[in-house]
């Protein structure tokens, strides 16, 4: 009889939980464990029930306190991966807009265009030549 007891106060904890299947665990176990010690202590399934009761409770409890902790780490993770992106997002800003990167100032390099040239009899067409310039 009051395993039927202990099982209606385990099924109606999960049912009424509305949460997660890992918090419907926490909380049937305590219920079970609860409903177990109740009953261990008078054998009455009066006493079976209330240890249910109080052991849905607690098992309920620590869930909510497991996904506290759960959300408090995702929460830091977050935050620390938003702030070095923003660090890295703004370094590389800099170093486009000076021309500089972690390493220092980088030469500039520009291309000129060499017009057509004839010197010595030798005909030299136009080109691109790339030149470098230090600030």
């Amino acid at each position: 009889m009051a395993n039927k007891y202990i099982l209606f106060i385990g099924l109606l904890s999960v049912l009424s939980s509305g949460c997660t299947l890992r918090d419907a665990g926490y909380t049937l176990g305590g219920a079970a464990a609860g409903g177990g010690i109740g009953y261990a202590i008078h054998h009455d399934a009066k006493d079976a029930v209330i240890g249910g009761l109080g052991g849905a409770l607690v098992g309920n409890l620590a869930a909510q306190w497991q996904d506290k902790i759960d959300k408090n780490k995702k929460d830091k993770s977050y935050k620390d991966g938003y702030n070095q992106a923003r660090l890295d997002i703004a370094k590389q800003n800099w170093n486009d807009n000076t021309g500089k990167d972690a390493d220092g100032p980088q030469p500039l390099e520009r291309t000129v265009l060499v017009p057509k040239d004839k010197e010595n009899g030798v005909i030299y067409d136009q080109r691109a030549v790339a030149v470098e310039e230090d600030e």
